[in-house]
């Protein structure tokens, strides 16, 4: 590293930023084991600073195919959602059984997008999420592949760090 391409203030001593409490936490939830550390964590962090979990379930509607163009399928579509309430009311009455003050989102759409914009929309100031979801947790093998792939093009996990505006805790 050159002397040119280092930053001003290089030799100054570390010192600590200000961060602040945060009111808000969201976790994202889909049972997985890694989710319910997640929600631990949360948990933890919610009681020791007073702040309120926001415990987000997010599904994709699945498509088919017929013709020459996708179908979504309603019945599944409709399964998906009614299971991700069921998901989300779950984790946040075991908040609730905790006397931690939480609330669950159910969110249609691609996992990393929603995660992020319920963050945004609930002004969310911290993301505790797992590091693998459920997908690479039921699959096996096929899982080890997924985590392979997900080291290539990012899984929800990475896609969610790499584009959060706030801090996001991850969870292993």
């Amino acid at each position: 590293m050159s002397i040119q391409s280092r930053p001003d203030d290089w030799e100054a001593p570390v010192t600590l930023p200000e961060v602040s409490t945060p009111r808000r936490v969201l976790v994202p939830f889909d049972g997985s084991h890694n989710a319910e550390r997640a929600l631990a964590w949360a948990e933890l962090i919610a009681r020791t600073a007073d702040a309120e979990v926001i415990v987000v379930v997010a599904f994709e509607q699945p498509l088919t195919m017929r013709g020459r163009g996708a179908a979504y399928i309603e019945t599944v579509r409709d399964e998906l959602s009614d299971e991700a309430t069921t998901l989300a009311k779950e984790a946040v009455q075991l908040l609730r059984d905790h006397s931690i003050d939480a609330r669950g989102v159910v969110v249609k759409g691609e996992p990393a997008r929603a995660i992020l914009d319920t963050a945004e929309d609930e002004d969310a100031e911290l993301i505790v999420i797992g590091r693998n979801g459920l997908t690479a947790e039921l699959r096996g093998v096929a899982g080890a592949l997924d985590r392979f792939r997900d080291l290539l093009q990012g899984g929800v996990t990475d896609k969610v760090t790499g584009h959060a505006t706030i801090p996001v805790l991850v969870v292993s």
